[in-house]
């Protein structure tokens, strides 16, 4: 009943056009449309989760790799530091 008033709702707004019979229910071709436009939605939005774990595990590595430089570049000012104390 739910997805029926969804369905109701979103034609209302002109967001899905089909043709509903005098019942209220959705002919074979609207569900099969339905099916087909739910299904592509849930592949794109997996595949935008994909691509978003791949930019974090990149952004991950590369934090790692600036935190190691950063961790050189202390060493190397402490001992510049040390040979202008002698």
């Amino acid at each position: 009943m739910q997805n029926q008033q969804q369905l109701q709702t979103l034609m209302q707004a002109g967001q899905i056009s089909g043709s509903l019979s005098f019942n209220g229910n959705l002919s074979k071709e609207d569900e099969e449309m339905s099916k087909s436009a739910l299904s592509t939605f849930k592949a794109k939005e997996e595949e935008i989760e994909k691509k978003k774990l791949e930019v974090k595990e990149k952004v991950q590595a590369q934090l790692g790799r600036i935190e190691e430089e950063t961790r050189r570049l202390a060493i190397i000012r402490e001992v510049c530091l040390h040979f202008l104390e002698i």
